[in-house]
């Protein structure tokens, strides 16, 4: 199986910033961390083999949290980071998002990376991890890089794929076998 957790919540989310840079102090709140720990709780039973994620504080900080129950090695990936809105670093989110209308798929915004650039880094990490041995893999990462990467292992539309919410520490499972197809 493949699980995918949203970070918990943080900081800049109750702040409703940007945070493009994994060197930016970015914690986990109090409520992040009770986040994680239900979410620990929930994947109890899915006898976790790895666990995938970003190189932000928040996601290592939640997988680190999901972890106490497993004891399994913690891979850190810079390919599942957050989306490369960079410029925008620590700017009100309605700013990087009025930066790329009237269309998210194609906009070009100096300073950031495009959604063909971020996708291109997220189909790498699938490539990588179908050479993989372990099947129960976790990965912790952020709202914009999981709805791309389910909706390319779904073979969905990018438009349908980031329609869909993903919250805070709320797992999405899917059977690794149609991953390794």
């Amino acid at each position: 199986m493949l699980y995918f957790v949203r970070h918990g919540e943080a900081g800049y989310n109750l702040l409703d910033r940007v945070n493009s840079h994994p060197d930016v102090r970015n914690d986990l709140t109090l409520t992040g961390r009770e986040q994680a720990a239900c979410c620990r709780s929930v994947l109890a039973s899915a006898a976790i083999d790895v666990i995938y994620c970003s190189e932000f504080p928040r996601a290592r900080q939640t997988a680190e949290i999901i972890n106490q129950d497993f004891g399994v090695p913690i891979i850190v990936d810079p390919l599942i980071n957050e989306t490369g809105a960079f410029v925008f670093e620590g700017l009100p989110c309605s700013a990087w998002h009025r930066a790329q209308v009237p269309d998210r798929f194609r906009a070009v915004v100096p300073g950031c990376e495009s959604f063909d650039e971020m996708k291109s880094r997220l189909l790498k990490f699938l490539d990588r991890l179908r050479k993989i041995p372990q099947q129960r893999v976790l990965i912790v990462s952020h709202e914009e890089p999981i709805q791309v990467l389910l909706g390319a292992l779904e073979g969905l539309p990018d438009e349908i794929a980031k329609s869909r919410a993903i919250s805070h520490c709320m797992p999405i499972s899917m059977d690794i076998k149609k991953f390794l197809i």
